[in-house]
């Protein structure tokens, strides 16, 4: 997971949010802040260091371009990404020009996540350059000489300390040949090691001879290190001058060689001093004879004289033996350091005189303080090294003798901890055993050169690390040791892993491209990359294109395919072509290729990346969908109907020949004008309304619309309206059509006022059938009132008639009351046949109560009249017959559509039917009605009893229209109980 943190400038903490989350999708690891102003942008990126900001455009006081010039007036390396609802065109291009990396719309946010990898790339690799920019300068401006030479052995670089070395000046070296500073008898020597060295991938480390710019010879110290890229190979060299420490040994040879020594002696008694010519030589005396001891004293330096005084007298009194380092002033004014000797001689235990020698040690002196200087130098060089370096014991034991300062800086161990340890102390344990295999390999003669191999190493802290370590035998003291120079790496060889991973990476990209990518020279010879789209497109495969001329440009396309390159090659520009080729099997393709150009180092184009896209498809669709454009638009011109776009202002920007026709304006008088003058004016408002909202998304399949032809007569039109939105998802206007409906609105007028007379006339007719049935019913009512009280027959016959006359009228009432009048609602119809009939037949006897259920139908008149009188017949006969000899009973009337039938039942819990009744064989009245109108309304007629049970009839039919209210059966909503007190 990688970190990454992250300046908000952001007013909204939602859309803070928002984009957390979103930037979290791609596997970072984030820690972010918000500044909501200048000056908070100015105190975070002071005190933390951002490898993102995304900022809004628009904050409250300030703009996005404010945020990006605040952060780059700060010198701030903060890449800036604009995020924001709405970025106007000439914003955004300032916003880049001011610096702004890139800017992404809030609602299309798949753009941010790339543009940010994008960024951190950049970013890493500008804080990768600074840092390799610094380690260089610090070498380049350090005590060390530098050199950097290409694989030619031309001289690239070189820094001061190697001018110095030579007595060159800059200028005079970059640009020339290493064998301008190589000896003439070594040149083909250097050169063959030169080469070697390139086709190598480890450092070395060589002792060699260079020409100075006066002729003179200088011995240096080498460490080589080759550095490889794609395009190049350069070869960085580190420089030590070992002149002075070479001729550090040759000095001792000489002197030991030359030293010659002088003798004397000197006579106590007599105070005089007997000395060989070589002392006089010393002394630079021509007068040779004999000297006392003052005068001799007195040539001695004056610091130097009391020390020989003192000498004397010792050795004289203690017959001790004496020497000592003086410094003399010769009589021709040459200050030399001799060394001069003292030995008694003794007789009878007195010392009668002494003699000695004299050595002049001058040179040895000058050398020995020479030496010093030099090692002084040596160590100043060894400790100040910025390469850690370090001296180890090489006779097995690899105890850690002495290391510099960059050794302790770049491990954490002081130097008193180093010398306590061995070079295993500083290897993981799991490469002990390879690193003792390696010393142990080694023959001597491959000991005695400078050695190379990459290793882990701990730090004091646990933390591995990775260096070349270059190793050298040497002898320090008399003992056998290794010099070894080491160098961290760790960086550089995760940057070459991360370099290896990048281009893996790069090559599987290519290949899984879902476009042909090939990489071509100028002159169009194929160079390594032809990806697997390109072999898929043109059939060749990448073994048979590398190296050639691009397979699919041959013969009369050469010349071309040439020439695109050639253009590229020359202006430096990419190139968008369109081309007809053919595939390795003959097959014509048509192509989309983009040529852009790589810039070699030298600034010059080197190489084409040819982007490709096989396009035949596209290009066959898109010419149908020129023909289907234009069909369309025959078809759209061609149209009765009103066909229109208009903008988000409400101009119209296209309306067809149809306009002419129907409101008598030619397309050109209306394009360009808004819709709104041609609108009814009482219509205006609601017009305006629906076009809002179709800007703002809505779409209206249908909607009635009036407008004003260029005569002032107005037109009714069914219209639908639509949102045009553009490639981006932006709604930029609306279309929609519209049909002339004004004669059918004229002719709905017509006939709505001809229903409406039709209702009333129909109303009427139902309202006096309904009195003329009442009047009959009360005919009947008067007639009983005239009939014998004991002519119970008759009255019954009045009764009945009375009955199915109410049953009759209570459908008339019914449609009169309804606003439709082809049916009725059987259900409450039924509740009040159910009324009439248990007032009809009230008696004080019985106590009968009855309960009307089911569902809410509708039945129209034609079967609801026989159905009506049915069911009078059947509630009527369970009134008068259920309950004989009975003080209570009970009657369900239920109404239930069963699938496409209708069930009626009437049951009661009175005495029941007797046995073998069969209501075929019956002839009464009341039986012959319910037969035939059960077989007028084509209904089966079942009927279920047991005596003392009650008995259960059943009505099923299938209706002619079945308008079910509600399918869902409920609890009883209506209950007629006729409770007659029955006669104490």
């Amino acid at each position: 997971m990688k970190y990454l943190r992250v300046l908000f400038v952001e007013d909204n903490p939602n859309d803070v949010e928002l984009l957390f989350r979103h930037i979290k999708k791609a596997n970072f690891e984030i820690e972010y802040d918000i500044a909501t102003s200048l000056e908070e942008i100015g105190d975070l990126t002071d005190k933390y260091r951002y490898d993102i900001c995304i900022c809004d455009y628009k904050l409250p006081g300030f703009s996005g371009i404010d945020a990006v010039k605040q952060i780059h007036e700060m010198d701030k390396d903060i890449p800036v990404i604009l995020v924001s609802g709405t970025i106007p065109g000439e914003q955004a291009i300032d916003a880049l020009l001011s610096g702004a990396k890139d800017y992404v719309l809030k609602d299309n946010l798949q753009r941010l996540l790339p543009a940010i990898e994008r960024e951190l790339d950049a970013l890493t690799q500008r804080r990768e350059k600074r840092k390799s920019d610094r380690l260089l300068n610090a070498i380049v401006d350090g005590p060390i000489g530098v050199r950097i030479s290409d694989k030619d052995g031309t001289i690239i670089k070189v820094n001061n300390a190697y001018c110095d070395i030579l007595g060159y000046a800059e200028g005079e070296l970059v640009g020339k040949n290493l064998s301008l500073v190589t000896p003439i008898e070594s040149k083909e020597e250097a050169e063959e090691a030169y080469n070697t060295l390139i086709d190598g991938d480890e450092s070395t480390l060589s002792q060699i001879k260079e020409v100075k710019k006066d002729g003179a010879f200088v011995d240096i110290l080498v460490n080589y290190s080759v550095e490889k890229t794609e395009d190049e190979v350069l070869v960085i060299s580190t420089i030590q001058d070992v002149s002075d420490l070479l001729m550090n040994k040759s000095f001792l040879e000489q002197t030991s060689k030359s030293a010659g020594v002088g003798g004397w002696e000197y006579h106590i008694e007599t105070d005089v001093v007997k000395m060989s010519p070589k002392i006089f030589e010393i002394f630079e005396m021509d007068d040779m004879t004999d000297k006392n001891a003052e005068q001799l004293i007195s040539i001695y330096h004056e610091d130097d004289r009391q020390i020989i005084r003192d000498a004397l007298v010792d050795c004289i009194a203690n017959k001790v033996t004496k020497s000592l380092p003086l410094r003399i002033n010769g009589l021709k004014g040459t200050e030399k350091y001799v060394r001069l000797t003292f030995d008694p001689f003794v007789v009878n235990d007195v010392t009668i005189k002494l003699y000695g020698s004299l050595k002049d040690v001058t040179e040895e002196k000058l050398l020995e303080l020479e030496i010093e200087q030099r090692e002084q130098r040596y160590r100043f060089l060894f400790h100040n090294n910025p390469n850690p370096l370090m001296i180890v014991d090489d006779s097995g034991s690899e105890t850690i003798i002495d290391v510099n300062h960059a050794a302790t800086e770049l491990y954490g161990y002081t130097k008193e901890e180093f010398v306590s340890m061995t070079t295993f102390d500083l290897r993981p344990p799991e490469d002990h055993e390879m690193f003792q295999n390696i010393v142990n390999g080694l023959s001597e003669k491959e000991k005695e050169g400078i050695k190379t191999i990459r290793t882990n190493h701990l730090k004091k802290n646990g933390e591995l690390i990775i260096v070349d370590a270059h190793w050298k035998k040497i002898s320090l003291g008399g003992e056998r040791s290794r010099l070894i120079l080491l160098i961290d790496n760790t960086e550089k060889a995760m940057f070459e892993q991360e370099l290896i991973k990048t281009n893996s990476l790069l090559k599987t990209l290519i290949d899984l491209a879902p476009i042909g990518v090939v990489t071509v020279n100028t002159e169009g010879i194929v160079d390594k990359v032809w990806n697997a789209e390109a072999e898929n497109i043109f059939g060749w495969t990448n073994e048979e294109a590398d190296g050639n001329f691009l397979p699919y440009a041959l013969r009369d396309k050469k010349r071309e395919a040439q020439n695109n390159l050639k253009k590229v090659a020359e202006t430096g520009r990419t190139e968008l072509i369109t081309i007809e080729r053919e595939t390795k099997k003959g097959k014509e393709i048509v192509l989309r290729e983009y040529l852009t150009p790589i810039i070699g180092k030298d600034g010059k184009v080197e190489k084409v990346m040819l982007l490709i896209e096989d396009i035949t498809n596209t290009i066959k669709v898109e010419r149908a969908l020129v023909d289907s454009e234009q069909k369309y638009r025959n078809l759209v011109e061609a149209s009765h109907d009103l066909v229109w776009r208009i903008d988000i202002e409400g101009n119209f920007s296209f309306i067809n020949n149809a306009s002419s026709s129907i409101l008598g304006y030619r397309p050109a008088e209306m394009i360009g004008n808004s819709f709104a003058p041609y609108i009814n004016p009482s219509k205006v408002e609601e017009t305006v309304s629906v076009h809002e909202s179709v800007i703002k998304g809505d779409v209206f399949e249908s909607f009635p619309l009036e407008m004003v032809t260029s005569e002032g007569e107005l037109r009714h039109l069914s219209a639908t309206a639509y949102p045009i939105v553009d490639d981006n998802g932006m709604i930029v206007g609306c279309s929609g059509t519209a049909t002339d409906i004004t004669y059918l609105k004229n002719y709905q007028s017509q006939l709505e006022e001809s229903l409406a007379e039709k209702e009333i006339l129909i109303k009427e007719i139902h309202h006096r059938v309904k009195n003329n049935l009442a009047v009959i019913s009360g005919l009947f009512a008067l007639q009983a009132m005239h009939v014998d009280k004991d002519d119970n027959e008759t009255l019954t016959i009045l009764q009945e008639s009375q009955s199915r006359i109410k049953s009759i009228a209570a459908i008339h009432e019914k449609l009169y009351q309804n606003h439709v009048f082809s049916s009725i609602e059987i259900k409450s119809y039924l509740t009040d046949v159910v009324s009439e009939i248990a007032e009809t037949y009230e008696r004080n006897d019985k106590n009968i109560e009855i309960e009307v259920l089911g569902d809410e139908v509708s039945l129209n008149v034609n079967q609801a009249v026989p159905f009506g009188i049915l069911a009078n017949e059947l509630i009527v006969n369970a009134y008068k017959y259920a309950f004989d000899g009975k003080d209570l009973g009970k009657i369900n009337v239920s109404l239930n559509v069963v699938g496409k039938e209708l069930i009626f039942c009437v049951a009661d819990n009175g005495i029941g039917l007797a046995e073998g009744f069969d209501i075929n064989e019956l002839n009464s009245l009341g039986m012959t009605l319910i037969r035939t109108l059960a077989e007028q309304l084509n209904a089966t007629f079942d009927w279920d009893t047991k005596t003392g049970e009650g008995v259960n009839f059943k009505v099923s039919f299938v209706p002619d229209t079945l308008i079910k209210s509600t399918w869902i059966k409920k609890k009883p909503e209506n209950k007629i109980i006729s409770r007659l007190n029955k006669k104490r």
